[in-house]
């Protein structure tokens, strides 16, 4: 990847502005890949932001912002109308974890800022952002962070023990835990963050949930079923609306039972709208999958969302792909 690092710091270079972005609900992995991003960007003595509205629903990821706060680390964040304020002409925008303009909290980013870098570690899906003066797309990366803590080790840079601690946890969360998407540069990447002063302790209690969503989450897996010899689904019932990310958990938390090697978790996120949440241990590609259903993301993670069907019907459907 040395050749990838210096033509990112050299298109970096070019520059007197940068504005790094990760994906809408922005996760662990994204934030603190842009995090680490942010501290090349200061070490080459550009003016930097991180983009990121309020509305953040992760609460792991409102936690890891709480700490940053509290150990004084200045982060400087910038929001839509602020963008509009920057010499865009300047300015270079880097996407991280992500390569579909959708999937940005703000599309229309990627349009006001002519100049802009991708880097993702997903597989790559339609649709992929153009015109960009580099795209660099690794679906063999664990994480984003696996490919930052390179980037910035190459250039003997580290960074502060909170961000690490945020940095591990990420990589931590896009691993299932080290038990997919998971090679000896990984654990070498947790090794080198280690040496940074990332703190387990401090990084199981960004991960801390409240009692009562764990045993709601268990009470939903208790309803779980095999739709064949190696595939488990998890359907959330038709009275309650949930969350992506409770989804996205449901579905991680399946591959930990015996036979399972890809699991489903469904549900109604708004009215008519059916997310779904898939997950493998690697010898399925769930990816492929939830392409047929006009989703997509990584071989052994991926999601779709669907606007018309009833859930009973996407059910049917992904039964119905799976077992041809």
């Amino acid at each position: 990847m040395e050749s990838i690092f210096n033509d990112v710091k050299k298109i970096m270079n070019k520059y007197d502005t940068i504005v790094l972005t990760g994906h809408k609900n922005i996760d662990l992995d994204a934030l603190g890949a842009c995090l680490g991003f942010y501290r090349m960007a200061h070490h080459l003595k550009k003016e930097v932001y991180i983009y990121l509205e309020d509305n953040i629903a992760l609460k792991s990821t409102r936690r890891a912002l709480k700490r940053l706060k509290k150990n004084n680390i200045s982060i400087s964040f910038i929001k839509k109308e602020q963008v509009k304020n920057l010499n865009l002409s300047k300015t270079l925008l880097i996407v991280l974890d992500l390569h579909q303009k959708n999937m940005l909290d703000y599309p229309e980013l990627v349009d006001l800022i002519e100049n802009k870098m991708v880097i993702d570690h997903h597989i790559k899906n339609k649709d992929v952002i153009s015109n960009t003066k580099l795209t660099y797309i690794n679906s063999k990366l664990s994480s984003m962070v696996e490919f930052v803590v390179y980037f910035l080790g190459y250039y003997n840079l580290s960074v502060h023990p909170v961000i690490a601690t945020i940095m591990l946890t990420g990589m931590e969360i896009d691993t299932n835990s080290y038990n997919i998407k998971t090679s000896y540069k990984t654990y070498e990447a947790a090794a080198k963050l280690s040496l940074m002063g990332a703190n387990n302790i401090d990084k199981q209690s960004l991960l801390q949930e409240k009692i009562e969503d764990y045993i709601e989450r268990i009470n939903l897996l208790k309803t779980s079923y095999m739709i064949n010899s190696n595939m488990a689904m998890c359907i959330v019932p038709t009275d309650k609306f949930c969350n992506k990310i409770d989804l996205a958990i449901i579905a991680e938390k399946l591959l930990e039972f015996d036979k399972v090697e890809a699991s489903f978790a469904l549900g109604y996120t708004e009215e008519n709208v059916v997310n779904i949440s898939s997950r493998s241990l690697g010898r399925i590609n769930v990816q492929k999958i939830m392409n047929k259903l006009g989703g997509g993301g990584h071989a052994s993670e991926a999601a779709a969302e669907i606007t018309d069907m009833e859930l009973n019907e996407v059910k049917e459907k992904i039964i119905e792909i799976v077992n041809r």
